[in-house]
């Protein structure tokens, strides 16, 4: 565990008691010269009792795991397993502790003179870099070395892709600059290599590229076997690219057939995509400016028109992505104005009275689709008066009503004369 540092009370109170009695020694010394060896001790005491406390001693497991690496491995030997890691328990001034790293403290197994087999090796640990540390303990205190033959053969190159082409071109020959590699490690590991990959990134590549690419042990399976060594570990590929097909973006058009039922029409006509991608070879591409859909019918629409279909590629060519398109055909009613002679009629007129309106009737010019504009009948519209509270002859504005997607472009005149009498 950390041991806990002093809080300044207690530490202020330890040098007030050290600083004291240093002062009592040199007084006693003066008086008693045979009491130098005493006082000797006692600074040295005074010395190591403030040090301490000023940078307290730290004890503790440092907070990292330390690698075990392997030192004096036999010339014709390798190691098998993967080392484990260590825990590592020093002790340190404070001001040291925080400088130190997992850099500064080493790990390892010294393997010299022992032989191809599986053993429990103890493990030694040294601190590198900075002075004043002291190695106290490490967990586990051993671990299993497994020791075998080291050994030498050759495994064919084969070079892979990584990535992808654009569209219209084509990967072609990939020969790397080295057939045969060495591979070289324990026995056991070197038995599963199969091959060694060299994997070449190809994406976006337009033209043929050669490339300094680093091997990789492959097993049967296609995993990567770890613990060997390659030999030499990186080879040059060259790649071919070649363009297969071009690639052309052609936009996408529709014939309307027939007419919308009367007082409609079509307002307008949107393909999804607008464009597509087809790719072939220039000759057919050079033969294309746009791709047909298939028409569409609007006899007697009234509402709009949505298909899906499929689109018609020209010979030689081929879609890079969408196949089908949506065709939207908007069908809106078509606007118009009708003229219309209004009778005025009163509203609000008192019990027992009669009103004259003058004039009695009004023109009226409306203005909508045509579809309600032909619809409408004698009492969708209505020109009145509001003669609530008025007496005798008065000047009154003529209110129109007129149904809901119908505008009143005009009303001649806009007021009347109305005269108001008594039975």
């Amino acid at each position: 565990m950390r041991l806990p540092v002093p809080d300044r009370q207690r530490r202020a109170e330890a040098l007030e008691l050290a600083h004291d009695a240093w002062r009592r020694a040199k007084a006693a010394v003066r008086r008693t010269p045979g009491l130098f060896v005493v006082s000797l001790l006692l600074g040295v005491s005074l010395w190591v009792f403030v040090t301490d406390t000023e940078n307290p001693t730290i004890v503790d497991f440092f907070p990292q795991p330390i690698t075990v690496e392997a030192v004096n491995v036999g010339e014709s030997l390798a190691v098998a397993n993967q080392l484990a890691t260590v825990n590592v328990r020093i002790s340190a001034p404070s001001d040291r502790w925080e400088d130190l790293t997992a850099a500064n403290i080493r790990a390892y197994v010294d393997l010299k003179d022992f032989g191809a087999r599986s053993q429990d090796v103890p493990i030694l640990v040294e601190v590198q870099g900075i002075s004043g540390i002291r190695v106290l303990d490490v967990e586990p205190r051993s671990i299993t070395v497994n020791l075998e033959d080291l050994v030498t053969r050759n495994v064919p190159v084969r070079a892979r892709t990584v990535g992808s082409l654009p569209t219209g071109y084509e990967l072609g020959n990939m020969a790397p600059a080295t057939t045969l590699v060495q591979v070289s490690g324990p026995e056991s590991l070197v038995a599963l290599v199969s091959e060694a990959a060299a994997d070449v990134n190809v994406t976006g590549l337009t033209v043929g590229v050669e490339q300094g690419v680093t091997l990789k042990p492959l097993g049967a399976g296609g995993a990567e076997v770890r613990g060997v060594r390659l030999e030499p570990d990186t080879v040059r590929v060259a790649v071919e690219i070649n363009q297969s097909t071009l690639v052309r973006t052609l936009p996408l058009t529709v014939e309307i057939v027939g007419n919308p039922d009367p007082g409609f029409r079509v307002s307008s006509v949107v393909t999804s995509p607008a464009a597509i991608l087809v790719q072939g070879p220039i000759e057919a591409l050079q033969q294309v400016d746009s791709i047909a859909l298939p028409s569409v019918n609007v006899n007697a629409a009234r509402t709009d028109i949505v298909r899906s279909v499929a689109i018609p590629l020209p010979p030689g060519l081929s879609f890079v992505d969408r196949e089908r398109a949506t065709v939207t055909v908007s069908i809106t009613p078509m606007s118009g104005s009708f003229r219309l002679s209004l009778a005025v009629a009163t509203e609000g007129l008192a019990s027992g009275a009669s009103a004259t309106v003058t004039p009695g009737n009004i023109e009226v010019v409306l203005e909508g689709p045509l579809p309600v504009l032909n619809a409408l009948g004698t009492a969708d519209v209505r020109a009145t008066v509001d003669l609530i509270g008025r007496v005798g002859t008065v000047t009154v504005p003529v209110t129109i009503t007129v149904p809901e997607g119908v505008t009143i472009a005009s009303v001649q005149p806009q007021s009347v004369a109305v005269t108001i009498s008594s039975r």
